[in-house]
């Protein structure tokens, strides 16, 4: 290798080196998600399957790539796009203002919110009840800024939301606080809980790393087409009918 060739080599490997973690893989489309919140991201055997999947996986397909999808904590989701180990976050997450000082949102694919999971024989009357009371939510979520930010109290933090209700099914907490879809997941067969009307409302979207504005383009642009075409909705009620059996299972 001669001189010149010498020095280019070195100084692209020290580009290299000062990227770090960054993704340099233009074949691939990444996505990064927290696999136990059916129906929008879990575990079939060992694939991780969902709504949010099927869209990462769309944007993937318009753009000519191959697509691949890791989970993590669900606290580590954001920060893997941040720090550019992965191209996409998609986990049920919520768009907050917090969050967007950091990342780039889609347009949101769908509205949702978070309710109370009680035991019957307590009874839920209203968010006031909540108060001073241990609550049990999964880690890193919007449940965790309500009780932060509303109630003004810490609460009881679990890696998922199944584990938040196992939690008050042993009387380790007195309510637990969700999302809809892994709520009614979680009381599906359990004659002693139930789930409470919406106490927010939100909206899902998909995450990507600031300063990435084809990528958050063809995101959005793959959002509107299968919206139109009916696949967002078929992915709904087909993951959700599978999701609805897990606890049979």
């Amino acid at each position: 290798m001669n001189t010149k060739r010498l020095t280019i080599a070195v100084s692209a490997l020290a580009a290299a080196l000062m990227c770090g973690c960054a993704r340099q893989d233009d074949s691939r489309v990444k996505m990064i998600t927290e696999a136990t919140f059916p129906p929008y991201e879990f575990m079939r055997g060992k694939d991780i399957v969902g709504i949010d999947v099927e869209i990462c996986r769309a944007v993937a397909q318009k753009l000519g790539r191959e697509f691949s999808c890791e989970t993590v904590d669900f606290d580590s989701v954001i920060p893997a796009v941040i720090s550019g180990k992965a191209d996409l976050a998609a986990a049920g997450i919520t768009v907050t203002e917090d969050r967007r000082k950091n990342v780039d949102f889609s347009v949101p694919y769908v509205k949702t919110g978070i309710v109370v999971v009680y035991k019957k024989k307590d009874g839920f009357a209203g968010p006031d009840q909540l108060k001073g009371r241990k609550i049990g939510v999964q880690g890193g979520t919007t449940s965790e800024t309500y009780v932060l930010e509303q109630l003004k109290q810490e609460p009881d933090r679990s890696r998922s939301p199944a584990e938040a209700v196992a939690a008050l099914k042993s009387g380790r907490v007195d309510f637990v606080i969700a999302d809809i879809d892994p709520a009614k997941n979680c009381v599906k067969g359990e004659a002693d809980l139930a789930i409470s009307d919406f106490i927010t409302s939100e909206e899902y979207a998909v995450a990507i790393k600031k300063g990435r504005p084809e990528l958050l383009k063809a995101v959005n642009e793959t959002i509107a087409e299968i919206k139109a075409d009916g696949r967002l909705a078929k992915w709904i009620a087909e993951y959700t009918a599978e999701s609805d059996k897990l606890k049979d299972k």
